[in-house]
């Protein structure tokens, strides 16, 4: 069975990306090709912000999906519209918008709902995580 991930949930306010980071780990264990895609969307966006540094004794949950995302080749899509809106901006639209920095951690990208819509077409089971 094929999976799409959904989370919503902020990595510092909620569990979301925790719960979904053990869920995907485990998944992926048991079958390398189990999960289709991650869908970051509302304050889960959060999580690609390369700036953003967890305290030293907290995991680290930008880098384990980072690691996660490149043992299996599975891709992090960021959802395009809450990122800006938060301040997460890979270098095109860093460009688009005039900034001279951009935030969004390479192995993440920036996607519009259209990616979300193919990922559940494409799945078997949609699972969010808020």
């Amino acid at each position: 069975m094929q999976h799409t991930l959904f989370i919503t949930g902020s990595p510092y306010q909620t569990k979301a990306c925790h719960s979904a980071l053990r869920f995907a780990r485990a998944a992926l264990e048991q079958r390398a090709d189990s999960i289709n895609g991650v869908f970051f969307y509302q304050d889960a966006v959060l999580i690609g912000n390369t700036l953003a540094q967890p305290p030293r004794d907290e995991i680290n949950l930008h880098q384990e999906w980072l690691e996660l995302a490149q043992q299996f080749q599975l891709p992090l899509y960021i959802c395009i519209a809450a990122a800006v809106r938060r301040g997460v901006i890979n270098e095109s639209e860093a460009n688009r918008y005039q900034l001279e920095q951009f935030s969004l951690a390479d192995g993440f990208q920036l996607e519009g709902l259209g990616s979300l819509v193919e990922l559940m077409n494409t799945s078997e089971k949609v699972i969010q995580f808020r």
